[in-house]
C-alpha cells in the first residue's frame, strides 16, 4: 500500500521538506527507485544521498539543508523513523490456523486453535501453546513449557521441559532454550553431574537469535527480560538475569548466576563474568572481570573504563618505539654513571 509522505510524518512524528510524494517501499540509498524512501543518518552518507535515485529521504534536522531538491521526512532519531516505516511495506507470512496431521501433540498438551503448529513439532505433555502462536517445522516444545500470545519459534528450535515464554517472543532457527547449565562437583578425579531443577523464562518481545543457547536454572529460574535483543550464537549460562530492553551482538557469553541491569548494551564476542548495571555499554571483544558501574562505557580485557583503554591502546601501539627509547636511555645512563665514577677517581686521587 502507498503512502504519502505527510502520511508517513503523522506515523513518526516528523516534518516533510519539499514535494509530499507517493511513497511505495523503503530501500537502501543504492537500491531505492523514484518510488521508494530511503535514509541518511550522518553527513558521511551525503554524496550516496545525492546520487541516489530514492523519491524520499528521512534526515535529521542537522541534514535538511544540505540536501537540496529533495522530498525529505526530517526525524529526531533516524533509525527508529525507519524500523517503524519498514514495517508498514513488510508482508507479514499468513500462516494456517491449527495442528498440522504431520505434527505430534501429546495427550495433555493444550494447544489453542487460532495457533499454527507446522509438519514435524512435537509438543510434550502438559504444554500450553497460546493464540498466534507459530511453531514451524521441527521445533521442539518440552513438557509443561508455555508459549504466550503471538510467538514465533523458527524451526528446529528446542524449547526445554518447563520453559515459559511470554506473549510477543520471537525465537529464531536452532536456538536452544532451557539445556542444562554446566555445573559439576568434583569427587577426587570425577566431575559429578550437578541436575538442574530450574528453568528458562523469557519476557515480552524478547528476541533470541538464531543458534543461540540460554541454560535452564540450577534452583529457581535464568531470566531474559522484556524487550531485550540477543543475537545469534550468544552463551547464556544458568541463573543468568539479564534485564529489561538489553541489546547484546553475536557471541556475547555470560557465565553462570550473572546478573546484567536494565537497558544494557554489550558488543560481540565480550565475555561476561561480573554484573553489568544499568545502562552501561560493554564494548565488543571485552572481558568484563569486574563489577561495571550504572552508565559507564568499558573495553578491554580485562574490561575497564573506555578512554582509559584508549590510552592503554595508544601505548601499546608504541611499545617498540617506547622499548627503543628505553634501551638508548639506559645506555646513557650507564655512560653517564661511568664516566661520573671515573670523575671520582680522579678526584680521588
Amino acid at each position: 500500500m502507498p503512502y504519502k509522505l505527510s502520511e508517513l510524518a503523522k506515523r513518526v512524528g516528523g516534518e516533510v521538506s519539499g514535494p509530499d510524494v507517493l511513497v511505495e517501499g523503503i530501500n537502501s540509498l543504492e537500491l531505492a527507485s523514484e518510488k521508494e524512501i530511503s535514509f541518511v543518518e550522518s553527513g558521511r552518507f551525503l554524496e550516496a544521498a545525492l546520487r541516489s535515485k530514492a523519491g524520499a529521504l528521512i534526515v535529521p534536522p542537522a541534514l535538511a539543508e544540505k540536501l537540496p531538491g529533495k522530498a525529505l521526512l526530517v526525524v529526531p532519531q533516524v533509525r527508529a523513523a525507519v524500523a517503524k516505516i519498514a514495517w508498514l511495506f513488510y508482508e507479514t507470512p499468513k500462516h494456517p490456523r491449527g495442528v498440522s496431521n504431520l505434527a505430534f501433540v501429546a495427550e495433555g498438551a493444550e494447544v489453542h486453535p487460532e495457533a499454527s503448529v507446522y509438519p514435524f513439532v512435537y509438543v510434550g505433555k502438559g504444554a500450553k501453546i497460546a493464540a498466534g502462536v507459530v511453531l514451524y517445522p521441527g521445533v521442539y516444545v518440552g513438557e509443561e513449557a508455555e508459549i504466550g500470545e503471538n510467538a514465533i519459534v523458527y524451526p528446529n528450535a528446542v524449547i526445554y521441559p518447563k520453559t515459559r515464554i511470554a506473549p510477543r517472543v520471537i525465537i529464531h532457527a536452532g536456538a536452544v532454550i532451557g539445556s542444562d547449565g554446566f555445573g559439576y562437583a568434583q569427587e577426587g578425579e570425577r566431575h559429578l553431574k550437578i541436575p538442574h531443577l530450574g528453568r528458562v523464562e523469557i519476557g515480552e518481545e524478547a528476541e533470541i537469535g538464531a543458534n543461540t543457547t540460554i541454560d535452564r536454572a540450577t534452583f529457581g529460574s535464568t531470566s531474559i527480560g522484556p524487550g531485550t535483543k540477543l543475537d545469534n550464537l550468544i552463551q547464556v549460562a544458568h541463573n543468568v538475569r539479564l534485564g529489561r530492553a538489553c541489546v547484546l551482538a553475536a557471541q556475547v557469553g555470560i557465565t553462570g548466576s550473572v546478573e546484567i541491569e536494565d537497558f544494557v548494551m554489550i558488543g560481540g564476542q565480550a565475555g561476561i563474568n561480573k554484573p553489568v548495571r544499568r545502562g552501561a555499554m560493554v564494548a565488543a571483544k571485552a572481558g568484563v572481570a569486574k563489577e561495571v558501574p550504572p552508565g559507564q562505557a568499558v573495553a578491554g580485557a580485562p574490561a575497564m573504563e573506555i578512554s582509559r583503554w584508549r590510552r592503554c591502546v595508544a601505548a601499546y601501539e608504541r611499545l617498540p618505539e617506547m622499548i627503543k627509547e628505553l634501551r638508548e636511555l639506559r645506555a646513557k645512563v650507564a655512560a653517564l654513571e661511568e664516566a661520573l665514577n671515573e670523575r671520582k677517581k680522579d678526584h680521588g686521587s
